[in-house]
C-alpha cells in the first residue's frame, strides 16, 4: 500500500538495508519507513523505524540525498540474517535484488525509490 505525503505527515524516514550481495531488505510493500514523531531527529526516527520493523538496532546509517527534504532516506549494509529478525506479527521480511525490483511485490513509491538508489553513486560506492 503506497502512502501519500499527507498520510505520512510533514517528515518521514526510510531505511534501505542491504545484504552482502546488494539486495535491499523489504517488508510488506517496501523498506522500513515511518513518520517522524514530534521533536524526533531524522537519525533517531530512522533507527526507531528500522528497529520497529525488524527487531534489530542498527549501529550506523548513511544519508542518501534524493532531493525531497521532507523524506530522509538512509542506507546501510548490515547483511542481516532474515531468520534472526523479529518483525511485527504478520510482516514477512525479504531481500529484493536490484534485478528483481521491477517484478517484486512493492508499492509504487518504494519501487521508484529502490530503482533510484541502486543506480546511484552511493550504492555503487558500496561495491567497488
Amino acid at each position: 500500500m503506497s502512502q501519500s505525503q499527507s498520510e505520512w505527515g510533514a517528515s518521514r524516514v526510510t531505511v534501505l538495508a542491504l545484504d552482502r550481495w546488494g539486495s535491499v531488505l523489504v517488508g510488506g510493500g517496501g523498506p522500513p519507513s515511518a513518520a517522524l514523531r514530534e521533536g524526533e531527529s531524522p537519525d533517531a526516527g530512522a533507527l526507531r523505524a528500522f528497529e520497529e520493523a525488524t527487531g534489530e538496532l542498527l549501529e550506523e546509517l548513511k544519508l542518501f540525498r534524493d532531493g525531497d527534504t521532507s523524506h530522509h532516506i538512509y542506507y546501510c549494509d548490515p547483511d542481516l540474517d532474515l531468520a534472526e529478525l523479529d518483525p511485527p506479527d504478520g510482516t514477512v521480511l525479504r531481500y529484493v535484488a536490484p534485478v528483481e525490483i521491477d517484478v517484486a511485490e512493492l508499492a509504487d513509491e518504494p519501487r521508484a525509490l529502490l530503482t533510484r538508489f541502486v543506480v546511484s553513486s552511493a550504492y555503487r560506492a558500496m561495491f567497488h
